[in-house]
């Protein structure tokens, strides 16, 4: 915490642009392949009405805390969600786990500045330290909706 102060005291930026060397544009170009690659997956998976089970079209085995359990795990329903989403079925993504919108809104954020860096030379950089606060607090509101279903289910 202590460094987040000392950080703001130097005046460090919580977003700026700054430019990309010709090695962070590949970086950059491999971040929005895999975009590309999530979003058509999504697309090309059917969303599965129950809310979770979609990862099985791809040969994955089904979760083995809901299949021991009975209960969703914190992840559970996300591929169905992500899909859900890029298939415009927007009430069954939300059923089958609200954090699939955080997902695609991170997905989009990172193609934009990808897009960015390959076409601008520039890229957005978020401070590391709140990014660091930014990612635990998405993992800790993750634990927690995990949590709330797993117990409430």
């Amino acid at each position: 915490m202590g460094g987040l102060i000392r950080a703001a005291s130097r005046g460090v930026k919580w977003l700026e642009f700054v430019p990309v060397s010709g090695w962070a544009r590949w970086s950059h170009a491999l971040l929005l392949l895999g975009v590309l690659l999530m979003f058509s997956i999504g697309l090309y998976l059917t969303p599965n009405a129950q809310g979770h089970g979609t990862h099985q079209q791809l040969g994955l085995p089904p979760c083995t805390i809901h299949f021991l359990t009975g209960r969703p795990c914190p992840s559970c329903g996300l591929t169905t969600s992500v899909s859900a989403i890029l298939h415009g079925q927007f009430a069954l993504a939300w059923r089958a786990n609200p954090l699939g919108f955080l997902i695609i809104a991170a997905a989009l954020a990172v193609a934009l500045n990808s897009l960015l860096a390959l076409f601008a030379g520039r890229s957005l950089r978020i401070d590391p330290g709140r990014f660091n606060l930014i990612l635990v607090m998405l993992i800790s509101l993750w634990f927690l909706h995990g949590a709330i279903r797993f117990f409430l289910s």
